[in-house]
């Protein structure tokens, strides 16, 4: 009897993760949730536990086009087809799987979505809110908002790459800059204004007081309580300052804006998009083009500060 559609998936993301062929534990979440979203839909088609000689193209097919009439996003349905489609091939190399039935299989194409950047005024209502205690908050933490601010939207990074920062990623000095793994364990140097190091500068004596064993592989971002940041979390502060500052929260994961308003200011004063592409640690130009139509969307004033970064420094000072 062939095996289980579920247990071929466990294999198959626990491969991803040995060495040399690394994913992030967020990647491996993100699949884990795609496969119990096939697993659901397969077991529409197929009446029973899913197996591995299930998967064929009809039913791969109808289960698309139930995902379809249930209302799910295009995107999604392409990311879903993306997971299986790794899932099948890795098990026509491993043997278990004479064909693979998702080469037929054409993903549903995602209408183009310009990213969402802030303007001038959102940037100084979301800094001016982050300095001030959030009545909400037990305790309030206002330095560790606006560090979260700072390292997301003067730094280009994304929620899950600042959670995973530690404290010698930081390098304060004359030329400051992050350290940041991002997707596939690649590390890249993300330079920061002065300014906005020097804000994190003063978030970290806020931190040290709540990490009095802290050492160079100490998370730099810490929760009032000490443990540190998960995206989730950054997440949640994001939202609660967006709230606090009346600023809509943009569609999708609400800390990706930020990300959106770095490239999108690196684009508009011309610095060229390959070098964006590596602030960014984007494995293909072709995702940050998609900056280039933004930015003649969104182009700025003329006024507007060179960076993101130095206008974020400014509104703090």
């Amino acid at each position: 009897m062939s095996e289980l559609f579920v247990d071929a998936a466990r294999d198959w993301i626990a491969e991803r993760r040995a060495v040399g062929r690394t994913i992030s534990a967020e990647t491996a979440k993100a699949y884990r949730g795609d496969i119990a979203s096939w697993q659901r839909y397969l077991e529409a088609q197929t009446g029973a536990a899913v197996r591995v000689q299930d998967l064929t193209s009809p039913v791969i097919k109808a289960a698309l086009a139930e995902m379809n009439n249930a209302g799910l996003a295009p995107a999604s349905r392409r990311r879903l087809v993306t997971t299986l489609r790794g899932l099948c091939r890795y098990l026509v190399l491993e043997s278990r799987l004479p064909t693979d039935p998702t080469a037929a299989i054409q993903a549903p194409r995602a209408p183009a979505r310009l990213p969402v950047a802030f303007t001038d005024g959102q940037i100084s209502a979301l800094l001016e809110t982050a300095k001030k205690e959030d009545p909400q908050a037990r305790p309030a933490a206002p330095l560790l908002d606006i560090a979260i601010v700072l390292i997301l939207a003067a730094g280009g990074l994304r929620a899950s790459e600042a959670a995973g920062l530690r404290a010698l990623d930081y390098r304060p000095g004359d030329e400051p800059s992050l350290r940041v793994v991002g997707k596939g364990r690649k590390a890249r140097t993300v330079p920061l204004d002065p300014g906005v190091a020097a804000q994190i500068d003063t978030y970290l004596p806020w931190r040290a007081e709540r990490l009095p064993g802290q050492s160079d592989s100490s998370p730099l971002l810490v929760r009032p309580d000490g443990r540190a940041l998960t995206r989730d979390t950054i997440s949640y502060r994001v939202n609660r300052l967006y709230a606090r500052a009346g600023i809509t929260k943009p569609e999708g994961e609400a800390a990706h804006a930020l990300r959106h308003t770095y490239a999108v200011s690196m684009v508009d004063v011309g610095v060229p998009i390959s070098e964006v592409q590596q602030l960014l640690g984007h494995e293909s130009i072709a995702t940050t083009g998609i900056y280039l139509k933004a930015s003649a969307a969104h182009l700025r004033a003329a006024s507007a500060a060179p960076s993101a970064a130095r206008l974020l420094a400014s509104k703090l000072t």
